[in-house]
């Protein structure tokens, strides 16, 4: 056998596989330019019309949810207009007391989702902060993604009380 007729098959293979890559990456290339060539609005009218849905979860005439500021010892909480077909953010807001303003009080945020299998609340996104002052208008916006359920926040404050949300549905 000559040392020719043994490297024929090996760079006729070779050959081969070059091919199908260069195919495969002149293919995705090719999805890639077809997909970004559709503008914005030509990906929604793809994906569907989206549907406007407006939530109220505590709500006082004449103020929007910026300039409401929350009662004390509850939890308000307001859907921010925007996002995608299952996506949500939430603007949650509550007044923290501070006892000692000269100290500094830590306060945690706890986004709930109810789970029908063990019939509990599980935390799903969670977030902390604190000041130092007499007391203050905390407020967080957790962002909720392709995961519609029953929802609820809870706000632990260090030292003082453990303050929870009405229940909200979040659908898709």
């Amino acid at each position: 056998m000559s040392p020719r007729s043994s490297v024929v098959p090996v760079v006729a293979s070779g050959t081969a596989t070059v091919l199908r890559l260069l195919s495969a990456t002149l293919v995705f290339a090719a999805l890639y330019a077809g997909a970004e060539s559709l503008g914005g609005s030509a990906r929604a009218e793809a994906a569907g019309p989206e549907r406007v849905r407006t939530v109220t979860l505590s709500a006082q005439a004449g103020k929007s949810a910026a300039e409401r500021a929350p009662e004390p010892g509850t939890v308000a909480v307001d859907e921010v207009p925007g996002g995608g077909r299952c996506e949500r953010t939430y603007r949650v807001r509550s007044l923290v007391g501070n006892p000692d303003p000269g100290e500094t009080v830590s306060y945690g945020w706890r986004l709930q989702r109810w789970s029908p299998a063990t019939r509990t609340w599980r935390t799903y996104l969670t977030s902390g902060s604190g000041f130092t002052g007499a007391s203050r208008t905390a407020e967080w916006e957790p962002r909720i993604v392709g995961n519609p359920g029953l929802y609820r926040v809870k706000l632990s404050v260090d030292g003082g009380a453990t303050l929870r949300s009405e229940k909200f549905m979040v659908s898709c």
